[in-house]
């Protein structure tokens, strides 16, 4: 990367550092007392129109507050307190800093007398370099997984395996709390589907991240971020919830915090009965086929529990300690029937699947925290992880030939084992009232024992071990990384420029019967690269802002990509990894526009992202059997558009927020030769491709009178190329309705209304032609009961999600 272009930036930037910027302070005191009050919310308001600006902060332990970095004119300060009436009082900056004095507020009793007040909050709100979603402002999110929630998350999919992707593409990090907390691509799926969204306050979804977080993933990241309130005194909640498939949810959290410690522990169960089903159509040029179909009832239930505290032992100084685990069973059983009319082969093979695991694991994490000042900060953590389970399955097959039939019966053990553990060194500095700098070391060092086991026979009863099944396989990597950024604002005008060195070591071992770790070669494979990252934005007259940012990314290949292990589990479809398997580097460029009314916001986000040896699921036919695996074929360009609307219209009473997407998807001419299973190679050939898809959500909330909220969501997916052929397009609605009685709510959801979830793709090949249709789930209407307890008192310095508030002046557009 050619850094030459940064000189002259840097040179017109540095004569405009020595503009005046004024702040904005005062006091809050209780009218009544006569004492400071705490985590007061202090905001701005252009004075001309009235209309908020999202530029604030809060009170501190003394009742003070400083807006820093506010430019020139007149405004409005807005000071708000729960359980407070609000005051408001006119300021104007000049060329210099600006003192309101004592704001004096009186208590509000009848807010006082209330144990909760609930409403619905934006759901959606725009940062530098993320969207922000709020869990509690989604009406239908009552009652549902993790993995359900992200599949009502605009520009997210989630598919029948619960695989997450971002704007159409399947290269994206899922983190917890802003660390990958041991979730990988092996357990991914699992652990979002038993963690309740009860407990989740927002999902951020970062698109482009700076070089200050890890680069894995094309897409972007998405980060869940768990509840964590830190408000005075103790509140929490509890809910219930059943749903039409027999399934359902009990939890409660609760926080206790006090101004030494801030503790906080929920505790949920989730019970999950679906019923899934698949179709194949496989269409040779012969005239020929095999088909199927099946349907596939699962089951699941699991405990998920979440802890933390902080301890502030000085005005300076924290330290605090986190976790969360689950434990958890799933089974379930699937039955298909396929039937064919090729030539030697079978003509038809009954299919039974059985299968029952569990699921286990946990992230714990340590931490302290130093501050010099509000800007400038040191936080060191450290975490381990752990995932796992035992997993069993067995294969029954009641196969017909012309002449004769054939029963098999295997069964397959798999005990899963993933520890990992993750340090990271945060440290910021606002040097000067325009310049930040931020740097710090991340590494993550995971390790994988997933040991296979398989027994095969005509029965259960005679079934033995198949030695040449046995497969054990352990997979290390290990990711140190160091970063720095350096940003700022200059009146208009935000800046960050920020690079990211990291170095992962991949070992590999893949053990037959018998075998010793001693006995094998490792595969090992050591690597180096560098990831920048560049942003500017622009805050335009008339509530206009610009944005350009660019990053370096890449996809690593997870364990079960390298792992050559072949799975059987289906007879006309067997799987294995690619150990000789290499990252995917990306490049990715966007423009953002921004233009926001009193009721009103567009966003407009215009992307480009190539990307080199795309790691892509490629199969073949060898001797009447399909064999899937992975491989680096064809270089990747897309580009697109997204366009976000956001717009509350009738007084507030319906609030609209539409996303579409368009995007344009090219991928290059490719060449593969296979050694297939037979020992003849097979030759494959992908044409370039171009194809245009699009993506349009809309969410409608409305509110009504009597505590009553409704919101209904649209999503509709086009067809979208592959390298091997197609995924075909899907729509769905859910619809959702909230009840306030107080401190008890009362909602009731539909999601997937008319049914209509389901994935269809279509593969191409030497002779071949494959459709696939899977389903999973189905409409579900849910009810859920919720009890919400506490008082409303505030802690200082923090908002509702223990996060700094911005009180740079640059609101939600500046720099975090």
């Amino acid at each position: 990367m050619n850094f030459k272009f940064l000189m002259p930036l840097a040179a017109g930037i540095f004569p405009f550092m020595a503009y005046a910027v004024g702040d904005v302070s005062g006091l809050v005191v209780n009218k009544d007392t006569k004492t400071p009050m705490d985590f007061v919310t202090v905001q701005l308001l252009d004075a001309s129109t009235g209309k908020p600006l999202p530029i604030g902060t809060n009170t501190d332990e003394k009742g003070s507050f400083t807006i820093k970095n506010v430019k020139d004119g007149k405004y409005i300060v807005k000071i708000t307190n729960i359980g407070s009436h609000p005051q408001e009082c006119l300021v104007e900056v000049k060329g210099g800093n600006a003192n309101i004095g004592t704001v004096m507020l009186l208590d509000d009793n009848k807010m006082l007398e209330e144990v909760v007040v609930e409403g619905i909050r934006s759901q959606m709100r725009f940062e530098l370099d993320r969207k922000v979603f709020t869990v509690d402002a989604n009406v239908t999110a009552a009652g549902q997984s993790a993995s359900e929630l992200l599949e009502s998350i605009p520009s997210i999919e989630v598919d029948q395996d619960g695989e997450v992707s971002l704007r159409g593409n399947s290269s994206v990090t899922v983190w917890i709390n802003g660390k990958e907390s041991g979730l990988t691509a092996d357990n991914r799926a699992q652990i979002l589907e038993q963690i309740p969204a009860e407990t989740i306050d927002r999902i951020e979804v970062i698109t482009n991240p700076s070089a200050k977080y890890s680069p894995e993933g094309t897409a972007g990241i998405i980060n869940i971020v768990l509840k964590k309130n830190r408000k005075a005194g103790y509140y929490g909640s509890a809910e219930i919830s059943a749903n039409s498939r027999g399934g359902g949810n009990v939890g409660a959290n609760i926080n206790v915090n006090s101004s030494k410690w801030d503790a906080f522990a929920g505790v949920g169960f989730r019970m999950r009965h679906n019923k899934g089903g698949s179709k194949m159509d496989r269409e040779f040029a012969d005239g020929t086929f095999t088909r199927s179909e099946g349907e596939s009832p699962n089951h699941g239930n699991g405990l998920f529990f979440r802890l933390g505290a902080t301890y502030h032992l000085t005005d300076k100084d924290d330290f605090y300690a986190t976790g969360f685990g689950m434990f958890g069973h799933n089974w379930g059983r699937s039955s298909t029937l396929y039937t064919s009319n090729v030539p030697d082969n079978w003509m038809r093979n009954f299919d039974i699947s059985r299968n029952r695991g569990d699921h286990r694991g946990m992230h714990a994490e340590l931490g302290y925290i130093h501050k010099w000042s509000d800007n400038h900060s040191l936080d060191i953590n450290a975490a381990y992880n752990r995932w796992g389970g035992p997993n069993w399955r067995s294969y029954s097959q009641e196969i017909t030939y012309p002449n004769h039939e054939e029963d098999l019966y295997q069964e397959q053990n798999m005990d899963m084992s993933t520890n990992s553990w993750e340090a990271k060194v945060d440290y910021t500095n606002q040097i000067t009232e325009w310049l930040k700098m931020e740097a710090g070391f991340n590494g993550n060092y995971s390790h994988e024992d997933t040991p296979t086991d398989t027994y095969t026979g005509t029965s259960q009863a005679d079934m033995t071990q198949n030695e040449k099944l046995y497969n054990r396989f352990i997979y290390n990597n290990y990711v140190s990384a160091l970063y720095a950024t350096l940003g700022g604002k200059v009146k208009n005008f935000s800046f960050s420029a920020g690079l990211r060195g990291e170095s992962w070591q991949v070992r590999t071992r893949s053990l037959a019967f018998g075998e010793t770790e001693h006995e094998v070669p490792e595969f090992k494979k050591n690597n180096f690269a560098l990831f920048p990252s560049a942003f500017v934005s622009w805050s335009l007259p008339r509530d206009n802002e610009m944005q350009i940012n660019f990053t370096r990314r890449l996809r690593r290949p997870w364990g079960g990509q390298l792992n050559s292990f072949r799975d059987i589990s289906d007879p006309t479809n067997i799987s294995y990894g690619n150990p000789e398997l290499q990252p995917t580097y990306s490049n990715a460029f966007e423009l953002n526009y921004i233009k926001s009314w009193t009721f009103h916001m567009i966003s407009v986000s215009a992307y480009l992202r190539t990307s080199t040896d795309m790691m892509n699921r490629i199969s073949y036919l060898d001797d009447g059997v399909m064999y899937t695996t992975w491989a680096n074929v064809a270089d990747q360009t897309n580009s697109g558009c997204e366009i976000v609307m956001k717009n509350s219209l009738f007084k507030s009473r319906l609030d609209l927020t539409t996303t579409v997407n368009l995007y344009n998807n090219h991928i290059s001419a490719w060449d593969y030769d296979f050694l297939a299973e037979s020992g003849h190679v097979v030759p494959l050939h992908g044409d370039k491709q171009n194809s245009f898809a699009w993506s349009a959500r809309m969410m409608a909330n409305v509110r009504l009178p009597w505590s009553l909220s409704l919101q209904a969501t649209g999503n509709y997916n086009s067809k979208r190329l592959s390298a091997q052929g197609s995924n075909q397009g899907g729509w769905s609605v859910d619809l959702g309705m909230r009840k306030n009685f107080g401190p008890w709510s009362v909602s009731l959801n539909c999601r997937d209304l008319f049914d209509s979830r389901k994935w269809k793709s279509t593969t191409n090949g030497p002779d071949y032609t494959q459709y696939n249709e899977r389903w999973r789930g189905g409409r579900t209407v849910r009810l859920t009961v919720k009890f919400s307890f506490g008082n409303m008192k505030a802690k200082p310095g923090k908002n509702d999600s223990g996060e700094p508030m911005d009180q740079s002046g640059y609101g939600e557009g500046g720099m975090q």
